[in-house]
């Protein structure tokens, strides 16, 4: 086809035929790249998308870390957290390298596990922070930071206390998306070790920045199989709705039940003239339109919405709820589509 002509299909046939034969050669196509090869058997992921309601719950679980951490060392931390993203286990083993710590987690979900990685140097200032020590930690030397230091005994115990602030904080923030129940299982200082994935696997890469009298990075790395049942909750805007403070819902249920609101039952409803009501004196008798055994309209706050019989319990005057809630009572002399009588003053 040139110009927009059509070819019937004895020139098409012709056509082929030439480049077949080698007599024509094929035109290559305008505006594409080269051919790429691809293996169908490969287990890539193709992961396309951002995802905003992770990243809000990112947020929450640097707030819930922040404030751990402050009452726990007596100081003024700050956390702050940033986009998710997404890589290969292969590329993240680079991270793992010594001397960062490297913490393993269990999400308590069909055996998921997680990855938290601190930068040299964090873990000491965590550790020395939370035994007493309120000074800025600057930066150690590059000889010392480049040198693998085994945690003790003690100095795990104290950062897994530490860490697993960060995981409570996983557990609130994830509970409306999905049930993880993360739990600090051990430190390694061994990447080999650390493996939870194999190398071509997908991981969501989570950054949490601490700031402070202490500073220092945590990276958080889950499997995205892991996640994956929730993708498309994880994608679509975070939903402030769901979620919900206790005390904030039982604070306002007791401010509404205290509310007073006014309720009026109606005895009978008549109506005059202007000129019979301007004659109307002590001892005049008016007529309502209610018969002696009806039930009477109760309204709330001018809207109707029980009906009840009048008693006299005790000396005082009441009435009996015996129908509602129910959705519009009419009032006798409302009759609806009907135009407004006119009376003579």
């Amino acid at each position: 086809m040139a110009g927009g002509v059509l070819l019937n299909p004895d020139e098409i046939n012709a056509l082929m035929s030439a480049i077949q034969d080698g007599r024509v050669a094929p035109q290559p196509s305008k505006g594409r790249g080269a051919a790429v090869p691809y293996d169908l058997t490969s287990q890539d992921r193709v992961i396309r998308g951002q995802m905003p309601t992770l990243d809000a719950i990112n947020e929450q679980i640097a707030s819930h870390f922040a404030m751990g951490l402050s009452g726990r060392t007596r100081l003024e931390v700050r956390v702050s957290c940033g986009p998710a993203s997404l890589l290969k286990f292969g590329d993240f083993n680079s991270l793992l390298a010594p001397p960062t710590t490297v913490c393993l987690m269990s999400l308590g979900q069909a055996g998921s596990q997680a990855l938290l990685v601190l930068e040299p140097g964090l873990a000491d200032a965590l550790i020395a922070a939370a035994l007493g020590d309120k000074r800025t930690h600057p930066e150690e030397p590059n000889n010392q930071r480049s040198e693998r230091r085994e945690l003790t005994t003690v100095e795990r115990k104290v950062l897994g206390r530490l860490l697993g602030i960060f995981a409570e904080g996983m557990t609130t923030a994830w509970a409306p998306v999905l049930p993880f129940r993360p739990e600090i299982v051990r430190f390694e200082s061994d990447p080999r070790l650390a493996a939870i994935a194999p190398m071509n696997e997908a991981a969501v890469l989570c950054s949490f920045e601490i700031d402070g009298p202490m500073k220092g990075l945590i990276q958080l790395a889950m499997p995205y199989t892991a996640i994956e049942p929730a993708k498309k909750a994880l994608m679509s805007p975070p939903k402030l709705s769901t979620i919900s403070d206790v005390r904030f819902s039982h604070r306002l249920e007791e401010e509404i039940v205290q509310t007073e609101v006014d309720l009026r039952a109606v005895l009978g409803t008549t109506r005059l003239s202007l000129r019979k009501l301007l004659d109307l004196d002590v001892g005049a008798v008016l007529t309502l339109g209610t018969s002696e055994g009806s039930s009477l309209p109760v309204f709330v706050e001018g809207r109707a919405k029980f009906t009840g019989q009048p008693k006299v319990i005790g000396g005082a005057l009441c009435i009996e709820i015996d129908r509602g809630p129910i959705s519009e009572i009419r009032r006798p002399f409302e009759q609806p589509n009907a135009a407004p009588a006119k009376h003579a003053a």
